[in-house]
């Protein structure tokens, strides 16, 4: 691998570190609370945005490296499948918030029942 490869690839990461560290926050919390429906799917909804964002990454360093390697007639060829793949993963992304949200929701109205009665 030369260095603009690395530099590239460093790069790409440095871009996904945030949300990678911000997940890995939010399971740490998640993973504290009493277990039941709600915590299953929060871990689940989280484990998904983990899943979509590392594959989001790889999935960027596709065209990376073929261009590094020169091999444009591959990387023509590869657009109509990461627009493919791309959309899948906005979908998944798309599936984990909904689920997430629902985690939210369905304990914040949990509470506020304890709360009330």
């Amino acid at each position: 691998m030369n260095l603009e490869l690395l530099f590239a690839v460093l790069g790409t990461v440095a871009m996904r570190l945030p949300v990678l560290i911000a997940l890995a926050v939010s399971v740490v919390w998640v993973a504290d609370s009493p277990r039941g429906a709600v915590r299953s799917v929060a871990l689940w909804a989280l484990g998904l945005l983990a899943l979509g964002s590392v594959a989001g990454l790889l999935l960027n360093l596709v065209p990376q490296w073929l261009v590094q390697q020169g091999n444009y007639d591959s990387m023509q060829a590869m657009v109509m499948w990461l627009g493919g793949a791309r959309f899948v993963l906005g979908l998944l992304d798309a599936v984990a918030l909904v689920l997430l949200v629902w985690a939210m929701t369905r304990a914040m109205r949990t509470r506020a029942q304890a709360l009330a009665g």
